[in-house]
Parts: structure tokens; sequence; C-alpha cells
């Protein structure tokens, strides 16, 4: 698992996601969006998944808990380019309904 970090500008951040996430990873991607969240406000955080092969029932929880603690920041959580198998799942939970689905 790899996150790569791009700021295109003050509004809007990109983290690139790449291999899997799940219960063995999980510590490092929590810990990774929320130094983003943490150290913003009023931003669009845009999870480029375009890259991701798994996401597992630990990255739903992961989502869900960075959309709780994103939403009093007024930080928007925004998910490009899932593959199908990860739009599969996220479609499934519905995390479209809290979180825009780009690309």
């Amino acid at each position: 698992m790899s996150i790569t970090i791009i700021n295109y500008d003050s509004n809007k951040i990109i983290a690139k996601f790449s291999g899997e996430i799940d219960e063995s990873n999980a510590d490092y991607v929590r810990c990774q969006l929320d130094e983003l969240i943490d150290s913003h406000n009023n931003l669009n955080i845009i999870l480029d998944f375009s890259n991701l092969d798994f996401l597992d029932s630990t990255g739903i929880g992961i989502l869900l808990g960075r959309y709780k603690k994103s939403k009093n920041k007024n930080i928007n959580i925004i998910i490009k380019n899932p593959s199908k198998h990860v739009d599969s799942i996220l479609n499934t939970c519905g995390i479209y309904t809290i979180m825009q689905k780009i690309g």
C-alpha cells in the first residue's frame, strides 16, 4: 500500500492510492488521511482509487470515520476513478450517498 499526496491548490488535495486497503495497513491509511484532515479546513480531498486493487470492510470503516471527522471542518471527500471491484463495494455499502464519485 502506498499513498501519494499531491497539492493542486489551496482548495484541493489528491491522495493517490496504490495496492490494497485492509487490516494489515489500516493504521497507515487512517493516519495519512487524519493528517490531511487535521491540518486543513474548507478543502476537497480527492481519493484517487484508480490503482487501488482491493478494499474490505476495514477500508469502509476508515472512509466512514474520515467522513465524520471531515464534516465539521467543511472538508469534502471525493472518490475518483475506482476500479470496477472497488466501485462495486463502495456502491453496495452506500458510500456514494455521503461521498461524491468522479471519473
